[in-house]
């Protein structure tokens, strides 16, 4: 068969159309396939294995640590009140339930203040050195006293002192008043601002009140006795004198007393009762009655600023000197009372 034979046979001709249209196909195909991605194949999961029955669970494998993490180091943790410091001493459930904590979680919270120290106590030797101390100005002042004769060397003996610090507030020391012809001796406690100006003792209102004791009420001048006081030289503020300043300063008046030999003492008030007896009372407990001590008879009285403070306890004190009267056979005056 010839070639022209060959071209005009159908079947040549349907095999070209078979081939022109399986060739359309597979290009259209190919368009189709670069515009549209292939979907992406799930990977199944791997089938478990059974391990036998007799075979133990293998343990768990531990976890792996982030290399990363672990190459880097940690953010410390910053005070934010001094530049450094401790991380956040608090629990877990502490800073839950604050609500600063919970908005800023990594916030650092300063360190709790440390209490502060207690005042230490002085330790046993420092205590027996201080008490040695204050035991050899007190020898030293009775020494001091000792050594006076008269009433006018101990007068410039405690003029001269400074063994409290009382010398540093003082105007003048006020040592005493009166001649004591009648040999009683009035003790008060301490100087107030009107005796620490003059140097007399009980010039002020409650010396007035006394004036009127010893003059009205017991018939005589007030130059006729003593006055004194525990203390010889005015506290700051009219207070108290401590038991320091009281213990420094009393070896003069044991001292003045020894000089005088006084018939009677009659102490004014609490504190110098207290001294003058050589007890721890209260003046209800230490008035009313005679004492004696050293030979001598006592008659505790109330101070006269006690008086001015209540007047109705005058009367209590009139008792009282109606008794040191008694004594030493005083009689009464024909306007007696105070």
């Amino acid at each position: 068969m010839s070639a022209s034979d060959r071209d005009d046979d159908p079947r040549t001709e349907l095999g070209r159309l078979a081939g022109a249209l399986e060739g359309h196909v597979r290009r259209t195909r190919a368009r189709g396939a670069r515009r549209t991605p292939a979907p992406k194949r799930r990977s199944a999961p791997p089938a478990a294995t059974k391990e036998p029955a007799s075979a133990p669970s293998a343990p768990a494998a531990a976890p792996q640590p982030d290399r990363r993490a672990a190459a880097a180091p940690a953010a410390p943790r910053v005070d934010a009140g001094n530049g450094r410091g401790p991380a956040d001493p608090r629990t877990n459930a502490d800073r839950l339930a604050s609500p600063a904590a919970a908005r800023a979680p990594h916030a650092s919270v300063p360190a709790p203040a440390a209490p502060a120290a207690a005042p230490r106590a002085p330790t046993p030797a420092a205590a027996g050195a201080k008490d040695s101390a204050h035991a050899a100005r007190v020898a030293a002042v009775r020494a001091r006293a000792a050594a006076c004769s008269t009433l006018e060397e101990l007068r410039a003996a405690v003029a001269a002192c400074t063994a409290c610090d009382l010398c540093k507030t003082r105007t003048q020391t006020v040592f005493m008043d009166g001649r004591g012809t009648r040999r009683i001796l009035f003790v008060g406690e301490a100087p107030g601002a009107e005796e620490d100006r003059t140097g007399v003792p009980f010039v002020g209102r409650a010396g007035q009140l006394l004036t009127d004791i010893i003059t009205k009420g017991m018939g005589l001048a007030r130059d006729e006795v003593w006055i004194a006081n525990v203390v010889k030289c005015r506290p700051p503020e009219n207070r108290d004198p401590t038991p320091v300043e009281k213990e420094l300063c009393t070896p003069f008046l044991d001292r003045q007393v020894e000089l005088m030999d006084p018939a009677l003492l009659i102490p004014l008030g609490r504190h110098a009762a207290m001294h003058v007896l050589g007890l721890e009372a209260t003046m209800g407990a230490m008035r009313g009655q005679v004492h004696t001590r050293g030979g001598r008879p006592i008659v505790p009285t109330f101070h006269p600023a006690y008086l001015l403070r209540s007047p109705g306890e005058k009367k209590e004190c009139w008792k009282d000197i109606q008794k040191a009267m008694e004594l030493l056979g005083l009689p009464a005056p024909r306007k007696a009372g105070i």
